[in-house]
């Protein structure tokens, strides 16, 4: 009887053995592999996208079915674009799509697991490692993280901030200093060390009692074909991704604005109206036929030449040189409704301005004015913002309440901001 026994656990060493250099073989094969692009996604609501890869296209229509597993009941807590990764001939790359249903959302998370189908491989393909994956349905005291923009530039430097929401849209304060890590993303061209550096950590950190917090990166180098840099948000245990899990920042550098330029319009008229109520007739004007030039060898020194015929005159009142003083951050009131709007314009000293802005009052001194050029309506546009000025034929009783606040530069949270059109 012991020899039978022995004989027999010896034949199942040998079947395990055997399996094993199977797989090991299978695994080993060279051919190229299918894999889910990720191991686990939290979702909280709206939806969210699931990858599958190939890593060579295939050669015809292919369809990998999956199962779900978990307590989530589809139908009832979420949704489902299909119910298998469909290939087109030549592609890499197969998708499904997963929606949260809001009505459902109860207090606790629960977990979701998708299971591919492994029989259901392509010929001249191997299943991957990564052949399942959770989805963690997030309940309603779960944290979103998110980036308040999806996408930004990188001029000399810039921060971008990200903000953390409970599900019902309040805001979530950390009780302690938490430090939320970055992944660079494979999609990213730029090198960080040679294009572009982060000041400080490769992180995000959001300091005790606060819902929003920023990282810095400073450029380098400008070069074609490796100015993208997509920043992650890492997985974080509690927390689940918002719209923005990601960001895609262009590597620009340092802006020129080399060239003549038309006036178009204040574009902040509106906002003066409805919150100030201020009578906006009052205003400067000015027309198409308004123009202002820079003209230099880089972007630290312009000379600035006016041919203006309009009110603008009354501010920028004649050639003068213009130096580059740095960069800051601009809030932009017009456009906030919950959060902040902000960007970075490059603040130029103009060596002459009537800091009074008008025709019969004048004061004048050097003053720093904020630029950025933008695309409207398909169009490059030069964003002006003035904020370094003394009106006294408009405004004058919103400059005298800062004056008495004891703001400087006064009018910083009351500018004025015009567009002006490239002509060449």
């Amino acid at each position: 009887m012991k020899r039978i026994i022995y004989q027999l656990w010896m034949a199942v060493c040998v079947m395990l053995v055997a399996v094993s250099c199977s797989d090991d073989d299978k695994h080993s094969s060279g051919l190229p592999q299918i894999n889910l692009e990720f191991p686990r996604y939290s979702l909280a609501k709206g939806d969210v996208t699931v990858r599958l890869m190939a890593d060579a296209p295939v050669a015809s229509d292919v369809q990998i079915p999956f199962s779900f597993y978990g307590e989530a009941v589809e139908g009832t807590d979420y949704t489902v674009s299909a119910h298998a990764f469909a290939f087109k001939a030549g592609a890499k790359e197969a998708e499904i799509t997963i929606t949260r249903m809001d009505e459902h959302i109860g207090e606790k998370s629960s977990e979701l697991t998708l299971n591919l189908d492994r029989k259901a491989v392509p010929e001249g393909f191997q299943m991957g490692l990564l052949n399942y994956t959770t989805i963690e349905l997030m309940g309603n005291n779960a944290v979103i993280m998110s980036f308040d923009k999806s996408s930004d530039l990188l001029t000399l430097s810039s921060s971008y901030a990200i903000t953390l929401e409970k599900l019902d849209g309040s805001r979530y304060k950390v009780p302690s200093e938490t430090e939320f890590a970055l992944e660079i993303d494979p999609a990213s061209t730029a090198v960080e060390g040679v294009h572009y550096e982060f000041v400080g950590k490769q992180a995000v950190v959001v300091p005790k009692d606060k819902n929003t917090g920023t990282v810095e990166l400073k450029f380098l180098k400008k070069e074609e074909g490796k100015d993208k840099l997509v920043l992650r948000l890492a997985e974080k245990d509690g927390y689940a991704y918002g719209s923005n899990a990601a960001i895609a920042i262009t590597i620009q550098g340092p802006e020129s604005y080399n060239g003549t330029w038309a006036f178009s319009k204040i574009v902040n008229a509106e906002w003066w109206a409805d919150s100030w109520f201020q009578d906006t007739s009052t205003f400067p004007q000015g027309t198409s036929e308004d123009q202002i030039t820079f003209t230099g060898d880089s972007y630290e020194a312009y000379t600035f030449t006016p041919s203006l015929k309009g009110d603008l005159k009354n501010y920028f009142i004649g050639e003068c040189a213009v130096t580059f003083q740095g960069e800051r951050e601009e809030i932009y009131y017009e456009e906030s409704s919950i959060s902040q709007v902000k960007a970075n314009i490059a603040v130029l000293k103009f060596e002459k301005v009537n800091a009074h802005f008008s025709a019969t009052n004048s004061k004048v001194r050097s003053a720093v004015v904020g630029f950025r050029i933008i695309t409207v309506e398909g169009k490059e546009t030069l964003e002006c913002t003035i904020y370094d000025y003394e009106p006294t034929d408009f405004l004058k009783d919103v400059y005298d309440m800062y004056v008495d606040w004891g703001y400087d530069p006064v009018m910083l949270e009351a500018p004025l901001r015009l567009h002006f059109t490239r002509v060449k």
